[in-house]
């Protein structure tokens, strides 16, 4: 990108980064299954100042160490005057994803080896990162992959900058920083792969065998070692039986399978496979060609080696493991987008002319599609064209102008619009990948201004427990308690941020022996446990299964 200055480019940046983030980010409650638990675990540090066991809803929940939830306390505290507290707690969502894109764009620059950010092949890079759907999707959620997927770009940068000599010092500080991150945000696995890349780095790249390549590696496992062991020491001494929860049953025994029927994600043999071709497309499928053609040579080139081996690590260790989900891709897709890159460059000009027509046709399409469902929503609200969007879009959801997120997504539309002015003189390989990037972005972005409400009443829950508030004011009274059954991490920590009650988890069907109330989540309506009566029963709108049910003691 010669036409532009280092200026120009880190407004550009700047720019694209609000318009990424910013849609999806706020302006919702949380959403099932892995926001609803976060954020039950954040609002109990928020209310108690207890940093060092993770609570949801009253229960200790140790499936990942706290370092977000710390940080979404901290910006829960800072900006809840002036938003919802759900979305200020989501701030640490958007400053880790922030701090991930910006080394991302510092790891793509140490592995082209560019003298300016101006080089295109930094942004095509980043185009195809940005597009994976996982990503995309999961850049916006309130959970801890966010600072795991952070830490672990801050530590490839550190180990690229390590094998290449490149500000050895800082590169093992980042290295440091990196690992303590990682594993403060989900466990051991990705910390792990990190330090299995640069210890097995002297295999494949002679400049990695002498001692002053070890010096600088030691002094940041050491810093990192002093970072991250105060909580698991301080969670041992404090809480052995929940350090091992945490450690041997959501890290050893997830991986090797004893614990998955408890903790469930059981893993199948297509997951990662289909992960890759889908949740990191196009960043999965462009990296694996591209590592087939000379396996061996890639890993021998200084700038690729980390690149390759650690999230071919990763996936093997991922389709090997007991329990796995797509998303546990995310920390996987930076190198296998610059990885990408390298096979995009190669492609003749004309294929990617018409893979450019392709992406701008598709995402037109798209944009227009969501503007006609808002106007359609707006202007005729009982339309029948919109009863087959009825189980994710529920017709009875009233839809009003609302002029921020309509004059957002006009112009984000605009920018779509104009989108050639950006690109004008681009290389055939960044026009392409750029007009798959901003088309995936814009779509996600009007949708995420024009429909959140829309969405959020059907995927949050705040719409079902107001609901059940209104019809307990004046029969549920204080000192009053509520047993539950079903009501798991996701429903639990919600029912307690919308009504203030904190169910206490019962293992059976049956009249509380201590509560008068009693809330139930099935399938379908189940007959009052003997003594009780049914008080109320709802669902969170469009969804025809998990009905929750309030039963009543009849004697009062």
């Amino acid at each position: 990108m010669p036409e532009y200055k280092n200026g120009k480019l880190l407004l550009l940046f700047i720019g694209f980064l609000i318009i990424y983030l910013l849609p999806g980010i706020y302006g919702h409650t949380p959403w099932k299954q892995d926001e609803n638990y976060s954020f039950g675990i954040i609002q109990t540090m928020y209310d108690t100042g207890n940093w060092l066991v993770p609570i949801n809803a009253g229960e200790p929940f140790m499936e990942k160490p706290p370092l977000y939830y710390w940080v979404a306390t901290i910006t829960a505290s800072l900006f809840s005057g002036v938003m919802p507290l759900h979305d200020a707690a989501r701030t640490a969502t958007l400053f880790f994803s922030v701090v991930n894109f910006c080394f991302f764009v510092l790891l793509a620059r140490r592995v082209f080896n560019s003298d300016s950010f101006s080089d295109s092949r930094i942004w095509i890079a980043f185009a195809i990162y940005i597009s994976a759907p996982g990503l995309l999707r999961h850049s916006h959620d309130m959970f801890t992959d966010v600072a795991l997927t952070a830490g672990a770009t801050i530590g490839l940068y550190g180990i690229v900058g390590l094998i290449l000599r490149q500000k050895v010092v800082m590169s093992a500080v980042w290295l440091c920083i990196g690992t303590t991150v990682t594993m403060l945000s989900k466990g051991v696995f990705v910390p792990g792969l990190l330090w299995i890349t640069l210890l097995l780095s002297p295999l494949f790249l002679s400049q990695c065998r002498d001692k002053s390549f070890w010096y600088p590696v030691l002094l940041a496992g050491i810093g990192a070692f002093i970072l991250i062991l105060p909580w698991p020491v301080m969670l041992y001494l404090q809480h052995p039986d929940l350090f091992m929860v945490w450690f041997w049953e959501n890290n050893i025994g997830r991986f090797l399978g004893f614990s998955v029927a408890k903790l469930g994600a059981k893993a199948a043999v297509s997951r990662i496979p289909e992960a890759i071709a889908l949740f990191a497309l196009p960043a999965g499928i462009m990296a694996a060609l591209y590592f087939i053609r000379h396996p061996l040579k890639r890993l021998r080139n200084p700038t690729e080696f980390s690149m390759v081996l650690f999230p071919l690590l990763g996936l093997v260790m991922l389709q090997t493991s007991a329990t796995s989900r797509a998303l546990y891709l995310l920390p996987f897709i930076a190198p296998l987008a610059i990885l990408s890159t390298r096979l995009l460059l190669v492609i003749k000009p004309r294929v990617l002319r018409y893979f450019t027509h392709f992406a701008v046709a598709l995402w037109s399409l798209v944009i227009l599609l969501v503007w006609a469902l808002y106007l359609l929503k707006l202007n005729d609200p009982q339309n029948s064209w919109l009863a087959q969007y009825d189980h994710w879009l529920p017709a009875n959801y009233s839809l009003h102008l609302a002029l921020v997120p309509f004059g957002s997504a006009l112009i984000m539309t605009l920018l779509w619009c104009c989108r050639s002015r950006i690109i004008a003189k681009a290389s055939p390989a960044l026009q392409a990948a750029f007009s798959w990037g901003l088309g995936i972005t814009v779509s996600w972005g009007v949708i995420f201004t024009l429909l959140v409400g829309w969405i959020d009443y059907t995927k949050g829950y705040q719409e079902v427990f107001d609901e059940l508030k209104t019809e307990l004011a004046g029969h549920y009274q204080p000192g009053d308690c509520m047993a539950s059954y079903r009501i798991d991490e996701s429903e639990a920590p919600m029912l307690y941020y919308f009504t203030g009650i904190l169910p206490h988890r019962q293992q059976t069907f049956s009249k509380p022996e201590s509560c008068h109330w009693f809330i139930v989540r099935s399938d379908s309506l189940q007959t009052p446990p003997e003594g009780m009566t049914l008080f109320w029963s709802g669902n969170r709108p469009g969804e025809k299964r998990n009905i929750m049910a309030v039963y009543k003691d009849a004697s009062r």
